[in-house]
């Protein structure tokens, strides 16, 4: 007997790979289940198949029909600064007329939502963390880490870090300590003294944080200042994760591997060096397509009545030259009120394709299971197998190349986690705390 049996599944896809996630050619290969199964027992995965023997072996006291619509894993965001205050919608015209540099206005733009952010109530920020996390879970997402970085200096980081904590929710939440976001204006001619007040926060901010993050790049932060950081961090146990190459090839993808962080993120300008450097180390590369589709990087730009050629590298052939290298792959929302304002893994799935021109398959592994390796979480969750906890959404389409072709809906129904509903005809269920 156990809790849950879902049945009848157009097709389960349960994105199972060999230990570490899915690298190389098995990125294109996708185990789908037609008609499938889950049986589900305290908020585990008991087994996964074809739903006439699963019904014959797993009598359940619940029985849930999928009804021909496809099931998959939950989505894992394994980037995202969710816990912010303010818009920026204000700059953004500026920037996809041409009236500004992209580049220039991004740190401009951070030190903006530093502000509101400073002024803003715990409470204040709290109540629209919820209300993201509401979003982003009838978008289909089980797991989402959160950044602090919006506050930058001491009570500030640790206003934020007490938020991401305080969040009760169904989604899981793993926080990260990121003061070294940039440097703030206040420190503007001493940057030295608040990569000192950096340092010194870190013991403080370890009750909340399970990993540190430090921009390595030349908006940001220099690669000596970033060692320096993360030294110090993982004498104190943090997991370490960098915001690499975003701006400029500064080496921060190079630096990440030697660190051996979980992942490097964003990666716009890495070097063949640092792909074969985060290949050899395993270190996840998390994609943002929703920077990239948000800041226009793809297409050019006005400046001065003329259109001028993108500035980014080819997007699919540095990805394709990143899977060739065998690097471990994950895609991200990386939500946050500047460069990528949407909460949904559902869409960031959709641009992956359009913008990076990533298969099916590749995208399905890289927003489950390899998502779920660069969180150190992929032995527990990001696929559906036996033994991992029960995250599973069902979608109002029977294929799983149906969630990637159509976008501007979301196209979630139901979403399970830890083997209980709490998402159904794509609505939050709120249960009484």
């Amino acid at each position: 007997m156990v809790d849950l049996l879902v049945v009848r599944a157009g097709e389960l896809v349960t994105c199972r790979t060999a230990p570490g996630g899915a690298v190389g050619e098995a990125l294109r290969r996708l185990e789908v289940i037609t008609d499938g199964a889950v049986a589900i027992d305290r908020g585990r995965v008991v087994a996964v198949g074809s739903t006439r023997p699963l019904r014959r072996c797993f009598p359940a006291r619940r029985v849930l029909d999928a009804a021909g619509r496809l099931v998959s894993p939950g989505l894992i965001d394994p980037h995202s600064h969710l816990v912010f205050a303010g818009s920026r919608h204000h700059e953004y015209e500026t920037i996809i007329t041409g009236r500004s540099e992209p580049g220039q206005r991004l740190e401009g733009g951070i030190h903006y939502t530093v502000r509101q952010t400073r002024r803003a109530t715990a409470a204040r920020l709290r109540a629209q963390a919820l209300a993201d996390l509401d979003l982003m879970l009838t978008h289909g997402t089980t797991m989402v880490e959160i950044k602090s970085g919006y506050g930058l200096d001491v009570p500030s980081e640790l206003k934020l870090l007490r938020v991401i904590a305080s969040l009760r929710h169904p989604i899981d939440v793993v926080a990260t300590f990121m003061a070294a976001h940039v440097v703030p204006p206040e420190y503007a001619a001493r940057r030295g003294a608040y990569v000192d007040l950096v340092v010194r926060l870190l013991p403080r901010a370890r009750r909340y944080a399970e990993y540190c993050d430090m921009w390595c790049d030349t908006a940001a932060f220099t690669e000596a200042e970033c060692l320096r950081i993360a030294s110090a961090a993982v004498r104190l146990g943090y997991r370490l994760k960098v915001h690499a190459d975003q701006v400029a090839p500064t080496g921060g993808a190079e630096l990440a591997a030697r660190l051996g962080a979980t992942s490097a993120d964003h990666l716009d300008y890495i070097s063949a060096r640092g792909i074969r450097a985060m290949a050899a180390r395993r270190t996840v590369g998390v994609l943002l397509p929703g920077v990239t589709y948000h800041l226009a990087e793809m297409t050019p730009r006005v400046e001065r009545r003329r259109l001028r050629p993108p500035a980014k590298p080819h997007w699919p052939l540095l990805v394709r030259r990143m899977i060739a290298a065998g690097m471990r792959l994950a895609l991200a929302a990386d939500y946050n009120p500047g460069t990528s304002p949407t909460p949904s893994m559902q869409t960031v799935m959709q641009l992956a394709a359009r913008l990076y021109r990533l298969g099916y398959a590749e995208i399905w592994h890289m927003s489950t299971i390899n998502a779920a390796y660069a969180l150190d979480r992929g032995d527990d969750r990001g696929s559906l197998e036996p033994g991992k906890r029960a995250d599973l959404v069902i979608w109002r389409v029977p294929e799983h190349g149906m969630v990637i072709n159509r976008f501007g809906v979301n196209l979630v129904d139901t979403v399970i986690k830890d083997g209980r509903l709490v998402v159904e005809d794509g609505r939050r269920i709120h249960r009484p705390a």
